[in-house]
């Protein structure tokens, strides 16, 4: 039985350490976990920032293969020590994951690969945001280069917002160093798609397409956060569309990749655009996407393993097999997110849960009592599967009342 260890502790992995324990056959660890993975795996207190120490971990527990979960780690380079040390990890070296932490570095790769993208401008001061904006236009988007948690994206309509913005970035520092560099896009119009893919470093396997709901409020309204809800398959995903995206997209981001030397192995997460039937890169991420994960893996028909395995052989097969049919998932979240909140809410009521709902565990713990309670902004994954969006997503709604969380919001509108 294989010993697998899961680095991460919120809704993606919870839905990781799910889609692994379904297999019945592995023994499971996540670092640091959360309360959901608490009742799958043997969560482990471990710095995910000391990459010696979970080094250590691995070597002293003979654990055979390590997937890291969240972009930081990987952006930090924990591939490149882990397998300095000899040991089988899943994920992107510090090179190629740059495609998430670097947005000016991924634009300028998706030029060099005529991959298509909007137009944008790298800016490093408020002189030459303005310069820009003057150049390009209204509306336009202004996005931090480093990371910052899927909330560095300010979408600029008039002046007004631009001055806002540019305060945020520069001087209130509101993303820290990652936002003293932005790349200044072009507004593209249309609907956005996000399609996951596995790469061996040489090919690529479509693991499935997912639409995540970005803003806070019903409407698509209030600030960006790092995702409300999500919906699998995503309506736009037609054979047509998904061979031009993998002719114009994730084939040449791969071979790019290895052009360079850093050949990719992992998760490419590829955030389109959709207008007039044609596809834009908005962005790539390098790992899966969260709250989408937690609606396309419960579509994967295909052993998660197998195809972790398969994708560090070098192996990967044309396509996995996936149900038909669809799943909803709809993110309970602590009043205040994606601002300041207050975490050791009580959560009660999942018990009364119908039996075929899947409730993914984000930022929640067990307190000196083992009551669970809230420890982040966004808490739960509420997901529903049917035979289509509307189905799946009325199951959801039928049973997200029975959760008992004081001061909790969720959007109404995801999937409608």
């Amino acid at each position: 039985m294989a010993k697998i260890l899961v680095l991460g502790s919120g809704g993606r992995e919870h839905a990781l350490i799910w889609s692994l324990a379904r297999e019945n056959r592995h023994t499971l660890m996540c670092a640091p976990g959360n309360a959901g993975t608490a009742g799958q795996a043997r969560n482990v207190a471990l710095d995910l920032a000391d990459h010696g120490a979970v080094a250590g971990f691995i070597e002293q527990e003979s654990i055979d293969l390590t997937i890291v979960g969240p972009e930081d780690p990987l952006a930090a380079g924990i591939v490149d020590h882990l397998e300095a040390e000899g040991l089988r990890v899943f994920g992107p070296t510090q090179a190629g994951a740059r495609l998430e932490s670097s947005k000016l570095f991924a634009r300028d790769f998706m030029k060099a690969m005529g991959i298509p993208h909007p137009d944008y401008r790298s800016c490093s001061s408020k002189e030459e945001v303005g310069a820009a904006v003057r150049d390009m236009g209204l509306p336009i988007v202004l996005k931090a280069d480093g990371l910052a948690a899927g909330k560095g994206v300010i979408i600029c309509r008039n002046e007004a917002d631009v001055a806002a913005a540019l305060e945020k970035y520069f001087d209130q520092k509101a993303f820290g160093d990652a936002g003293l560099a932005l790349s200044v896009e072009e507004c593209l119009v249309g609907t956005e798609m996000s399609v996951f893919a596995f790469s061996d470093g040489r090919r690529f396997t479509v693991l499935g397409t997912a639409q995540d709901y970005k803003r806070a409020y019903d409407g698509d309204q209030g600030p960006n956060t790092g995702g409300m809800g999500s919906i699998a398959p995503s309506p736009l995903a037609t054979p047509e569309l998904m061979e031009e995206i993998g002719d114009t997209i994730l084939q040449p981001a791969i071979s790019g990749m290895a052009q360079k030397g850093h050949p990719y192995v992992g998760v490419l997460y590829a955030g389109l655009m959709i207008s007039d039937g044609r596809p834009a890169v908005i962005e790539f991420n390098v790992r899966m996407g969260d709250p989408e994960s937690q609606v396309v893996l419960p579509l994967l028909d295909t052993p998660l393993s197998e195809l972790v395995e398969q994708a560090l052989a070098g192996q990967l097969p044309d396509k996995p097999v996936i149900r038909p049919g669809a799943a909803v998932c709809v993110v309970v979240a602590s009043e205040g997110y994606p601002g300041s909140y207050e975490k050791g809410k009580p959560i009660t009521g999942l018990e009364g849960l119908d039996g075929d709902m899947i409730i993914y565990h984000a930022g929640t713990s067990l307190d000196e009592s083992g009551r669970l309670v809230s420890s982040g902004g966004r808490v739960l994954n509420v997901v529903g599967t049917g035979a289509t969006i509307p189905d799946a997503a009325r199951k959801v709604y039928e049973n997200i009342p029975r959760i008992d969380f004081p001061g909790s919001f969720y959007r109404k509108d995801i999937g409608g």
